[in-house]
């Protein structure tokens, strides 16, 4: 498994984000947009490596849900994607569990 995650390029993704297939993108891009918050992304983002030149940039929502969004719908990342999603599934499950919650800082 490649875990490398490339350089990151803010304009390179923008600009790839216009040529991507929008019909796939688009409920990605809604589902970060109304369930997450800036916070949550960024520490999604800080998972996949690149969350600290979203946050030097101070990047706004809309930006953030596009470089993420980018970033998952790239084969090459499918694997690191897949583990951070199931991360995720884990944390809350432990989170919504009456003993376990009190084990979790998150």
């Amino acid at each position: 498994m490649n875990t490398q995650i490339e350089e990151f390029d803010m304009n390179e993704i923008l600009k790839q984000m216009e040529d991507d297939d929008t019909d796939l993108i688009i409920p990605h891009i809604i589902h970060y947009h109304e369930n997450f918050t800036i916070k949550e992304l960024l520490l999604i983002c800080d998972y996949y490596g690149f969350g600290k030149e979203l946050k030097t940039s101070k990047c706004n929502k809309d930006t953030i849900v596009q470089c993420l969004v980018h970033f998952e719908s790239k084969s090459e990342n499918n694997d690191i994607v897949f583990k951070r999603q199931n991360m995720w599934f884990y944390i809350n499950e432990l989170k919504n569990d009456k003993f376990m919650k009190k084990y979790v800082l998150w």
